[in-house]
C-alpha cells in the first residue's frame, strides 16, 4: 500500500512523505493500515531500487495489497500526480477505502462540488465479469470511474479492455517506469475514417491495436503530460481532438459540389500553418474558384474543340508564371507545391483543386 495513518492520525503517503521520516515512525510502529488500523512497515526506498511503500505482517488485513507489482505501485503515484496538477482545488487521495461500493479505489479525487472520480491502474488480468461488477458498483454510487491499463498488457486480447473501450470509446495504457511516463491512447473509429486519415499526408497516428468488435484502432503515442482527464472521466488529447474536428471537416468535403474557401482553411491550418495559406493556398482558392477550367485549357492543345486560347487566357497564364516565380523567392519551389497538393484531401471538389495545384506548378 501507499498510503498510511503516522502519529496523530497524519496522513503519510509514499513518495511524498520524507524518507527518512517514514522510516523513523516505521522504526516505532507509528504507521498504521487505513483500513484495519492495524500496524505497518515502511518498505523499498531508492536504496532498494524499489518504489517505498508499507505493508503489514504476513496476513494481518484483508485489505492488504502488499503483493502487488511495482508498475502498479509507481504507476499510482505517477496518477495521483498527474491528476493534482489538473484539479488544484480538488482532494486527491491514493487506496481510499470506499463504504459504497466497498471497495478501495486506487486514486479518489474529490471535487469541491463533492463529485467523485476513481481512477483504477489495472496491471493485472481481470475477469470481464468482475470489471462490470465494479464498474457498475461505482456507477450506482455516483461515482465516475477511469480504467487505466498497464502497458504490460497493451497488446493482450481481453474482454476486459473490449469492454472499457465499448464503455468509454477509448482507453489509456500506461508505462510509469518510464521517465517522464509514456502512454498510449487507442480509440476505435470506423474504416471510412481510417482510410481516409491513412491518405493524407500530415496524418500520423497509428492504427495499430486490438480494439475488439468495437472497429479500427488508431493510437497516439507519448507522455502523459500531453493528456487530460475531465470531471466526466473522458480523456482529452489536443492531436485527437484535431484528428476528429478535421475527419467532421472531411466529411463535409466529401459531399461538397464546390470549393469552400473556409472549410479548406480550416481543414489545411493545422498541417501547413498560416503562412502557407495565406501565400499560397488562398490566392489558389480565389484563381481556381473564378476559372477552374484555364490550366485545363491550356495544358491540353492549348485550346478545346478546335477553339484556340484566347488572349485574355494568355495573360493570365502569363500572370499565373509571374507569380510562382514570386512565391518561389519566398521559399514554394515545385516541390513544396506538391507537398502541399498532398495536404488536400481527394475528396469532392477538393480533389480537383488539387489537380490545379498540381498542373499549375508544371509552368513554372
Amino acid at each position: 500500500m501507499l498510503v498510511a495513518y503516522g502519529p496523530g492520525d497524519v496522513l503519510v503517503i509514499a513518495g511524498e512523505t520524507p524518507l527518512e521520516q517514514a522510516q523513523s515512525w516505521s522504526r516505532e510502529q507509528a504507521l498504521h493500515c487505513p483500513n484495519c488500523r492495524g500496524t505497518v512497515y515502511a518498505r523499498g526506498g531508492p536504496e532498494k531500487q524499489t518504489q517505498l511503500h508499507f505493508a503489514h505482517q504476513k496476513g494481518e488485513c484483508a485489505w492488504s495489497t502488499e503483493a502487488e507489482s511495482v508498475r502498479h505501485m509507481r504507476g499510482k503515484v505517477v496518477l495521483a500526480r498527474w491528476l493534482r496538477e489538473q484539479f488544484p482545488r480538488a482532494r486527491v487521495t491514493l487506496e481510499e477505502r470506499l463504504p459504497e461500493p466497498n471497495r478501495i479505489a486506487d486514486i479518489l479525487v474529490t471535487h469541491p462540488d463533492g463529485q467523485l472520480q476513481a481512477v483504477e491502474f489495472q496491471c493485472a488480468p481481470l475477469d470481464l465479469d468482475e470489471w462490470k461488477l465494479r464498474h457498475e458498483a461505482y456507477r450506482r454510487a455516483n461515482i465516475i470511474d477511469t480504467w487505466i491499463i498497464g502497458n504490460n498488457r497493451r497488446e493482450k486480447q481481453e474482454a476486459f479492455i473490449e469492454a472499457i473501450i465499448t464503455a468509454a470509446r477509448e482507453v489509456l495504457f500506461l508505462d510509469p517506469l518510464a521517465y517522464p511516463a509514456c502512454c498510449w491512447l487507442r480509440w476505435p473509429v470506423p474504416r471510412e475514417t481510417m482510410r481516409a486519415w491513412q491518405a493524407e499526408a500530415s496524418l500520423k497516428p497509428s492504427f495499430e491495436g486490438w480494439v475488439g468488435h468495437s472497429g479500427f484502432g488508431v493510437t497516439l503515442t507519448g507522455s502523459l503530460r500531453d493528456i487530460r482527464l475531465d470531471e466526466q472521466g473522458m480523456l482529452r488529447h489536443a492531436v485527437r481532438a484535431d484528428l476528429e474536428r478535421r475527419a467532421r471537416l472531411l466529411a463535409q468535403m466529401r459531399g461538397a459540389q464546390t470549393v469552400d474557401e473556409a472549410t479548406l482553411m480550416a481543414y489545411l491550418r493545422p498541417a501547413i500553418g498560416e503562412a502557407a495559406l495565406h501565400d499560397v493556398i488562398i490566392p489558389l482558392i480565389r484563381a481556381y474558384v473564378r476559372d477552374p477550367d484555364l490550366l485545363r485549357r491550356y495544358n491540353y492543345g492549348r485550346g478545346q474543340w478546335n477553339s484556340s486560347l484566347t488572349e485574355a487566357d494568355r495573360q493570365r497564364v502569363g500572370q499565373a508564371r509571374s507569380w510562382l516565380e514570386k512565391i518561389e523567392q519566398q521559399g514554394y519551389t515545385v516541390a513544396r507545391l506538391q507537398e502541399l497538393a498532398n495536404e488536400i484531401p481527394l475528396a469532392g471538389a477538393y480533389a480537383a483543386f488539387a489537380g490545379y495545384i498540381r498542373m499549375l506548378a508544371t509552368l513554372i
